[in-house]
């Protein structure tokens, strides 16, 4: 989101709340304190969550994490990381955005199906005044030596697994795009760029993409029934995911995040993955 998190906050909240009405507010008990510790989300730990997404307009940015387990890789998770765009870190960092993230497990995927996760997915959008966004099987890791090594290693076996980075996404995205996933929701000024509805219809005219519009200012451009990995699907299942890297091919973001895993040429060759 292109937004200060003072704009965009109430908006996250509402997405917070349709996240948890969907998933069930249980799934989330432990949320990260100022000291990067992990404590109960109690009635004083939703205090915090409500101190967060509702006193912290003026400040130059706010974060906040809610886990499903404390010090381990979560099923369920949100995660927020809020700037200030009017702030002068903002004027040296014109990329600089607000976004969000939200985690299902696979399991979930798998018990509710694909429609479900869909729906949540646009439920979410929705409420968001997104620049850009994407719903996507992922690789569900913790910053440790061995998680990079195999991410390093598999991240290419699998291209249709996205890696996961948001503290360093939102300091240089700016209006750019990541790349394809399964979904993916565009508002504007990109949306404008890509041509509109009309224009992604237009260019993206293979039967397995639906084109949703969402309102005037937002689509939903999904890729199939079902995220694929990749790594197993025939080639032609790939097709649609090239295709749209080629719309995207201009505004395509070559972020430089802190992986140990991957080195900025192994970066670059990762996010044109369907491209080169």
């Amino acid at each position: 989101m292109k937004r200060s998190h003072g704009e965009a906050l109430p908006a996250i909240a509402r997405a917070l709340d349709v996240y948890l009405h969907t998933v069930g507010r249980d799934k989330l008990g432990w949320y990260v304190d100022p000291e990067g510790e992990s404590q109960p989300l109690d009635d004083k730990g939703w205090e915090y969550v409500r101190y967060i997404l509702f006193d912290t307009a003026q400040d130059e940015a706010c974060s906040l994490t809610l886990r499903e387990h404390p010090g381990q890789v979560s099923g369920f998770r949100f995660q927020l990381s809020g700037h200030d765009l009017t702030s002068a870190f903002a004027a040296r960092r014109t990329g600089l955005v607000s976004a969000v993230s939200f985690w299902l497990p696979t399991e979930y995927l798998e018990e509710q199906g694909p429609g479900q996760v869909r729906e949540l997915a646009v439920a979410l959008a929705r409420e968001l005044p997104l620049v850009s966004g994407y719903a996507s099987l992922s690789f569900n890791h913790i910053e440790v030596l061995w998680a990079d090594r195999l991410i390093r290693e598999l991240c290419f076996q699998y291209p249709g697994l996205d890696v996961h980075a948001l503290e360093g996404t939102v300091m240089s995205i700016g209006t750019g795009v990541r790349g394809p996933y399964w979904l993916n929701f565009y508002g504007q000024p990109l949306l404008e760029r890509l041509g509109g509805a009309e224009g992604l219809r237009t260019r993206l005219p293979l039967p397995e993409i639906d084109i949703q519009e969402l309102g005037q200012e937002k689509v939903l451009v999904a890729l199939g029934e079902w995220p694929i990995a990749g790594n197993q699907e025939p080639p032609e299942a790939l097709r649609p995911y090239r295709e749209l890297t080629r719309v995207l091919e201009p505004h395509l973001h070559e972020e430089c995040v802190r992986w140990r895993s991957l080195n900025p040429t192994r970066m670059r060759q990762w996010q044109r993955r369907f491209l080169d």
